[in-house]
């Protein structure tokens, strides 16, 4: 978001127009002479209103350079202030850059410079100036001035005796503010470690990417210490328990600014639930990560006091252990757990280093980076949910149905029928013919009709308008139903 503030325009026109008046009235009091004074008048008028014109559309071409020149000027500084360290300085050097055009219509030819610039950390109700990067998130832009001779000066110096100005100065200024919006964000803040005095530990450092923070709950009511962590509000007017919990639990696309409103009260019982939801875990449903879940190990340097650990892992050890067939990637032991993460996915990222980014849509590959490829998604078995199984005994067979979910939009079923054996633990070909033949009766009608609920069921959950579905609840009437019918039909016959 861009605001804007333009200082409002000189009355040139209207001193103009008042110097014209005074000529005007000069000559309708003066009544000697006839026509050759009429014409005389008629044609220093005519001139008078063409230089007037002249005069007027110099000073708007002006003054409309000036303010985009200064307009241009505040946006690519204001482009700047992303409150890391040399905020400031980057923003001044991207303001003087910015101005490129130049003028020929003013008294001094050339381009355009800028006087001075301030940076405020807010404007709303009032102006607050600011000298650290870290807070200046407004630019004001102020060019230096510039002057314009005017043409019909000297005729309005005449008749006024002196008095007339020949010259105006026009000034410009613009302000303008670009306001950081986070999206696809949990409703979770922590505390910044760095807050405490030590700089090395800035998270907002991008040197600093794979360290792992211990986060722990902050004391309720009062003011949160480095590594603490809060709760945000999901939306406007929507702080409950319950929101922030399944806010945490699913992907509900929020979008923050850097204003945000917290959660007040103690619901750490709502975020411990939310979180083991989002990590597969726990009682609390839906759960809609699922499969990319893997336990890394921690920081070597994690205990006792540590809030931030040194980002020193073994990513070697690790992919042995759940990777014993699959080839390392290049350079594995410098991976971070983030990016060993994005290649078990089979996902495209750029790297340098301890550095990532990720998705590279559109992203030219930056100076210094390289591209990793993933051959395939290879989520470890641990991070893959277990299969479910489930046993129908009906009246002449028995079904065995195993799901094997191979993605959270995809599963695998597979069917084994098994014959029911007779009182004696043999079965007859009669048996086994029923036995047939209730097979392909479930199967050519009943697994038809719960393959494609349940598939509709499983496209219905992104929805999120239920949290859970209760199947097969009236399969026993059902039956009961049936084996009513099939008594009754003979005896209609």
């Amino acid at each position: 978001m861009t605001y804007f503030n333009k200082n409002p325009g000189h009355g040139i026109l209207a001193y103009l127009l008042a110097g014209l008046c005074i000529i005007i009235t000069k000559f309708s009091r003066d009544q000697r002479g006839a026509a050759a004074i009429y014409t005389a008048f008629a044609g220093t008028l005519a001139l008078a209103s063409g230089v007037l014109g002249l005069d007027i559309g110099r000073v708007v071409v002006l003054r409309s350079q000036m303010q985009n020149a200064a307009d241009a000027a505040a946006l690519s500084a204001a482009a700047q202030l992303d409150g890391q360290t040399g905020a400031i300085t980057r923003a001044t050097a991207a303001a003087v850059d910015a101005i490129s055009n130049s003028t020929r219509l003013s008294d001094t030819v050339g381009a355009f410079a800028v006087q001075s610039i301030v940076f405020y950390n807010d404007v709303d109700p009032s102006k607050v100036t600011t000298a650290a990067s870290s807070e200046a998130t407004y630019a004001e832009i102020t060019l230096a001035p510039r002057t314009i001779s005017i043409f019909l000066a000297p005729v309005l110096d005449t008749i006024s005796n002196g008095g007339a100005a020949e010259q105006f100065t026009l000034e410009a200024t613009a302000l303008a503010g670009v306001v950081t919006i986070t999206c696809a964000a949990p409703p979770f803040f922590a505390c910044n470690p760095s807050e405490a005095g030590g700089a090395v530990d800035d998270l907002l450092d991008p040197d600093n990417a794979g360290r792992q923070l211990l986060t722990k709950i902050g004391p309720g009511g009062s003011t949160l210490a480095p590594g603490q962590f809060g709760l945000l509000c999901p939306s406007s007017g929507n702080c409950g328990a319950a929101s922030v919990g399944n806010a945490l639990a699913n992907d509900p696309g929020l979008c923050y600014t850097s204003e945000v409103t917290t959660s007040p009260g103690g619901q750490t019982q709502q975020a411990r639930n939310g979180i083991n939801a989002r990590m597969d875990a726990g009682t609390k449903n839906p759960k809609l990560p699922a499969q990319n879940v893997i336990d890394y190990p921690r920081d070597s340097d994690m205990s006792g006091s540590t809030i931030l650990g040194n980002g020193t892992w073994d990513p070697v050890a690790y992919w042995t252990t759940n990777h014993p067939s699959d080839a390392q990637p290049v350079d594995l032991a410098d991976y971070t757990r983030y990016q060993v993460y994005l290649y078990e996915l089979g996902q495209t990222f750029y790297r340098n280093e301890n550095k990532t980014i990720y998705p590279t849509d559109g992203i030219i590959l930056p100076s210094g980076y390289g591209e990793v490829i993933s051959p395939s998604n290879i989520v470890p078995a641990s991070g893959v949910p277990t299969s479910s199984a489930s046993v129908s005994v009906l009246s002449n067979h028995s079904l065995f149905i195993v799901v094997e979910p191979i993605s959270p939009s995809e599963s695998k079923w597979i069917f084994y029928r098994l014959s029911n054996r007779g009182g004696n633990g043999k079965l007859s070909a009669e048996q086994l013919d029923e036995a047939k033949r209730d097979a392909r009766f479930v199967k050519d009608t009943g697994l038809d009709e719960d393959r494609h609920a349940a598939r509709a069921i499983q496209a219905g959950l992104q929805s999120r308008a239920n949290s859970d579905f209760t199947f097969g609840r009236y399969e026993t009437a059902i039956i009961h139903f049936h084996s009513n019918l099939q008594a009754l039909l003979p005896k209609v016959a």
